[in-house]
């Protein structure tokens, strides 16, 4: 994905590396101060999705070798080190791989490391990993890069499993388009075509999509009332997210990879 900047007479074209220094610094002043809370009352309404997305991610690293991808300052990785026999856990912000590489030594894990790298172009030998998770992070990345670079380094029977926003609800996507100092000018919220465009490198892809109707609490105060009006809504959400016109209008949604399809440069040296 090539990105590009608005000018007074025309668009430039942003080179990749531009794109992601881009990122790099977005996130470096997120992480130092936390200028995106005004999106906690979003959020709020996510933390069931998120809970189960985490608890599933858990089961999954459950004594293997685990990559997060997309750490920020650990708290994921932190969650996994419990179960898995090492986590490593990569982002493109220095800043969030300092506070996680401080929790991870205040927390005496030994077997949890934090790098910073491009999730692009992952710094690791093929197969190194049984296990890779991500919060909110393909969406940052051009997929063209990212998913063969997922995939060579994913161990055959392993899998890979990512929570991320959906980009087909007009309304949702009326909100973005309202607030862009939000959120990076690469985002792009996953589409149906995503979908297609993954099942090139790997033999199994699922989403599962969360959250449609639940995002009208989200108004409502902290207390009583919105827990009930989330739990409500989130149980219409799942007749409504089953139909098939629907699910694509789901605001986020879990996506599972398996069976990655080895390149031909890793076929050539017989992995």
């Amino acid at each position: 994905m090539m990105g590009y900047t608005e000018g007074t007479a025309r668009c430039r074209r942003i080179t990749p590396l531009e794109r992601i220094e881009r990122e790099k610094l977005f996130h470096d002043q997120e992480f130092e101060h936390l200028e995106r809370r005004q999106l906690d009352r979003f959020y709020r309404v996510a933390i069931p999705s998120i809970d189960r997305f985490i608890t599933a991610c858990v089961e999954g690293a459950r004594g293997k070798r685990v990559l997060e991808i997309g750490c920020g300052p650990g708290s994921v990785s932190l969650r996994l080190a419990a179960a898995a026999s090492h986590v490593t856990g990569i982002d493109i912000s220095d800043t969030a791989v300092r506070q996680a590489t401080e929790r991870a030594a205040r927390a005496g894990f030994g077997h949890v490391e934090f790098r910073v790298m491009n999730a692009e172009e992952l710094d690791f030998p093929s197969q190194s990993f049984d296990f890779v998770c991500g919060r909110a992070i393909l969406h940052h990345l051009d997929l063209e890069r990212a998913l063969p670079s997922l995939a060579r380094v994913l161990h055959p029977a392993g899998c890979a499993l990512f929570l991320e926003p959906l980009g087909h609800n007009p309304v949702v996507n009326w909100y973005r388009n309202r607030t862009p100092q939000l959120r990076t000018p690469d985002e792009h919220p996953l589409l149906r075509s995503d979908l297609c465009r993954a099942l090139d490198f790997f033999r199994s892809v699922e989403v599962r999509p969360e959250i449609l109707t639940a995002l009208a609490a989200a108004p409502l105060p902290e207390g009583p009332l919105f827990l009930a009006a989330r739990a409500t809504l989130a149980a219409a959400d799942k007749v409504l997210l089953s139909l098939p016109l629907l699910r694509w209008w789901a605001w986020t949604s879990v996506w599972r990879f398996a069976g990655p399809k080895q390149s031909e440069a890793d076929k050539a040296q017989g992995l």
